[in-house]
């Protein structure tokens, strides 16, 4: 008989939470669930629960991190090994966040859905903004030296982030190809001016 290894028991048993934690998430509000009821679920009992979390909040935390984990290494995948990275010679191909966001399209859909409940549209947009700000450095030089490179960043950041929040509350209804296509096309995109859309008199 082949003896497992403690680490590997307890990802099990934190896995089996996590799917039973969601599972219970798409049935009721986060709020309204109870540690009885996922123990139950989850087929262990509440010394089992309590040896890994205080409370339930601890284990939809630790889910939320995960998950932002597998988002960060996604996100930072165009961009491996590189100095800088320049929109005309990068690959779309290589955008794989939006296929991240697709794969766990379950999560995403439940954690952003106004019964959840729960702080995660905030908690989603501090960490994007948190990535773009930490690894990137955009330079308006070449466009204007007197724009705030401050205002600048907030500016493309939650331009993206509106983006893929838009993408995923349409339910995902674009590729992830067209997605990562149509970013870097923004992304290089230059308006120097608008037009003003004629509005009907009846209005």
């Amino acid at each position: 008989m082949s003896i497992q290894h403690p680490d590997k028991r307890v990802r099990r048993t934190k896995e089996k939470f996590h799917e039973v934690l969601l599972s219970l998430m798409e049935e009721k509000s986060f709020a309204d669930i109870t540690i009885t009821e996922i123990v139950k679920a989850a087929d262990f009992n509440r010394g089992t629960f309590y040896a890994h979390y205080e409370q339930k909040e601890d284990l939809l935390e630790e889910i939320i991190e995960d998950m932002f984990k597998k988002m960060t290494e996604a996100y930072r995948e165009p961009y491996l090994n590189l100095s800088v990275v320049d929109f005309n010679e990068i690959p779309s191909s290589s955008i794989i966040l939006f296929d991240h966001f697709l794969e766990n399209k379950r999560f995403y859909k439940l954690m952003l859905s106004p019964k959840t409940t729960y702080n995660f549209h905030e908690k989603l947009i501090k960490r994007l903004d948190k990535l773009f700000r930490e690894e990137f450095d955009f330079l308006t030089t070449e466009i204007d030296p007197n724009i705030d490179i401050q205002l600048f960043s907030t500016y493309r950041i939650h331009g993206i982030i509106g983006l893929i929040l838009e993408w995923i509350e349409n339910d995902f209804t674009k590729s992830t190809s067209y997605m990562g296509d149509q970013l870097i096309r923004i992304l290089k995109f230059y308006t120097p001016k608008i037009y003003i859309k004629k509005k009907n008199d009846k209005e």
